[in-house]
């Protein structure tokens, strides 16, 4: 685990500096809610494993394969992006593709 990170064992929320790809994906929980996080982190009836690490979760979201998230919608798929962003990582980046081109969010 990188040094930067430390779950604590009562609540399982991260207590961690800059969030990275590295980080695992618990590094979020500090911006999305929980409404967001768990759909993500379970990755239900997606076609792909659920992501580990923040890194797994850009990926994911350059290739919009965030869509076929069961249980995210387009509000939720948004308070993703604007979690990334406000944790300072660079979306500008990322080719995303149009919201029609992966289908609709189930």
């Amino acid at each position: 685990m990188p040094e930067h990170v430390l779950i604590t064992q009562k609540r399982g929320v991260p207590h961690h500096g800059p969030v990275s790809p590295d980080c695992p994906v618990e590094c979020l929980l500090t911006v999305l809610s929980r409404m967001s996080f768990n759909p993500l982190t379970r990755a239900e009836r997606a076609p792909f494993p659920p992501p580990r690490t923040v890194g797994d979760v850009l990926d994911l979201y350059a290739r919009g394969q965030l869509r076929k998230i069961g249980g995210l919608g387009r509000r939720r798929f948004s308070e993703i992006e604007a979690a990334l962003v406000l944790v300072g990582l660079n979306l500008g980046q990322r080719q995303q593709p149009p919201a029609g081109a992966e289908g609709p969010a189930r």
